[in-house]
Parts: C-alpha cells; sequence; structure tokens
C-alpha cells in the first residue's frame, strides 16, 4: 500500500523561490513568497535535461556511457543524487530524443553538486570515452529545468515505469490554496476508493513547481509558453495506467470536475521511464 504525505507537503504546496540554472541565469526570490516561519520546503528538487542523440548514439554505447557517469558522481561524493530516462512513448519531440531527470536531495545538494561537477571535468571525460553519444543540457546548459518537487504519494518502481506530465495554470481567481484543498478532499476520497479496489496500487503523484522563468525559456511541443505548476503521474507497474483512468471515468467524474475549477491543465504527455541512478 502507498503512503499518502499531506500534514507537511500538500498545505505547503507552491511556497518556493526561483533558483540558480547551471548557466547562471537565475531569477530572483520575490517578497511575496510565503515566509520560511511558515512555508515547508519541497522534499526533492528535480532538474529535467534535454538529451539528443549524437551520430555515434547505440543503445549501449548510452549504457555505457551512463554507467561511467554513475561512477564518476559517486567518486566525487553525490551518491545521493538519483537520475532516471524518460522517452516519451507514443510521440516524438523535435526538441529532443528523451530527457535525463536529476533527485536532488533539495536546492542546495542541487547547487553544491553542479559546482562539483563542472570543476570535475567529468564531463569532458564522458565525452572523450564516448564522442558523439549523446548530448544533454543544451548550450550552455540552456535546456535545464529545474523544480522544486513536493511528492504526494510516494511509490517504488519497477524498470520501465509510465510517467504522465500535465501543464497546469490556475484559474481566474484560484491558487495554490485551491489545490491544496482538492487534494485534501476530492483527491483524497477518489484514492481511497481506488485504494480499496487496488491494494497493490504503483501508482504515485508528484506536484512540481518551476524553478526557472518559463517565460524565458523553450518549451517543447505540447507545453505552454507559461504554467504554474507541473501534475506529475506516476505508475510503477505500467499496466496499472489503464487501470486508473478506467477508475477515473466510473466514479472520478466528480474529483475531475473538481480538479478543472481550480486549475485548467493541457493534455496529459506519457513517457517510459527507467532509472539510471538509484540514490543512496
Amino acid at each position: 500500500m502507498l503512503r499518502i504525505i499531506f500534514l507537511f507537503l500538500v498545505f505547503g504546496l507552491f511556497a518556493c523561490s526561483p533558483a540558480e540554472r547551471p548557466a547562471d541565469n537565475s531569477v530572483a526570490a520575490s517578497e511575496s513568497d510565503v515566509s520560511e516561519e511558515t512555508a515547508p520546503e519541497p522534499n526533492v528538487y528535480v532538474e529535467y535535461l534535454w538529451c539528443s542523440n549524437g551520430v555515434n548514439y547505440s543503445k549501449e554505447a548510452a549504457d555505457a556511457r551512463n554507467a561511467m557517469w554513475v561512477d564518476a558522481v559517486n567518486g566525487v561524493g553525490m551518491s545521493d543524487l538519483g537520475a532516471s530516462e524518460i522517452t516519451p512513448a507514443g510521440w516524438t519531440s523535435e526538441n529532443f530524443d528523451r530527457i535525463t531527470v536529476l533527485f536532488w536531495e533539495n536546492k542546495e545538494a542541487r547547487d553544491a553538486g553542479w559546482d562539483t561537477y563542472l570543476k570535475s571535468g567529468i564531463e569532458e571525460q564522458l565525452n572523450e570515452a564516448y564522442p558523439d553519444v549523446e548530448t544533454c543540457g543544451g548550450e550552455d546548459w540552456a535546456n535545464v529545468y529545474p523544480t522544486n518537487s513536493y511528492q504526494i504519494r510516494q511509490t517504488s518502481l519497477s524498470d520501465p515505469f509510465t510517467v504522465g506530465y500535465q501543464f497546469c495554470n490556475f484559474n481566474e481567481g484560484k491558487g495554490p490554496e485551491d489545490v491544496r484543498e482538492f487534494l485534501a478532499g476530492p483527491w483524497t476520497d477518489f484514492l481511497q476508493r481506488y485504494d480499496s479496489e487496488n491494494a497493490n496500487s504503483s501508482y504515485g503523484l508528484s506536484i512540481n513547481v518551476p524553478d526557472f522563468d518559463d517565460e524565458a525559456v523553450e518549451v517543447h511541443e505540447g507545453v505552454p509558453d507559461t504554467f504554474d505548476y507541473i501534475w506529475v503521474n506516476l505508475w510503477g507497474d505500467q499496466g496499472e495506467r489503464a487501470d486508473g483512468l478506467a477508475a477515473v471515468e466510473e466514479y472520478g467524474q466528480s474529483m475531475m470536475q473538481a480538479a478543472n475549477e481550480a486549475s485548467t491543465c493541457v493534455d496529459e504527455q506519457v513517457w517510459t521511464g527507467r532509472r539510471i541512478k538509484a540514490r543512496s
């Protein structure tokens, strides 16, 4: 049975400030952000890096490069860093072939980790050992997208797993408090019935809040130019997504109506994921 985490996380959603990025094109924190005394912190800091195949790409070469990368980052003290790879499922993008997802303990760990990584020469060593296999992050790391992640419902993963992303904006007159109310009410009610009928559910949920200026970055197909948060569905068992959709259709319509009253989200983008590096 999965764990639903509310007391600390749900009521602190969206209490975050923008972060520095590798290319130092950061956004200053707003004075209107909720104070530290009243705002819990997100429990994971998640970054997305666009990755494109090079002329020498093969799955075997990429796997070998990833193995070298894992050993190298562990060797410089980043054993707590987690990483996965997600690939579009049933669709393609002109911007990338896949995305590498980095999971940091917090923003401070992310800042220190990038500083160590860029000074270590690991990236250069990888490119020398596996030339033209893949390129991630874009020129000057312009295609690195950091987010404050609130893992509302945690789950264990088996490879491959499925991820669904919906990019959402608050409706007029609505805000984070309305999403918190939805999560604590209709969403929880729906999940209680769903769990009672699916005792071994592998479903998880995160809400990721962009820690970058979304109006100033490049976005890929199907992503609005601006968005307030990303609703991230996760299924550790790939077959369960169909079961979840069937449950929503059968007894989740009032829940969906409540969600649509708070926010407007684009159609879900579905990805196939696999783990590259577990967090220690």
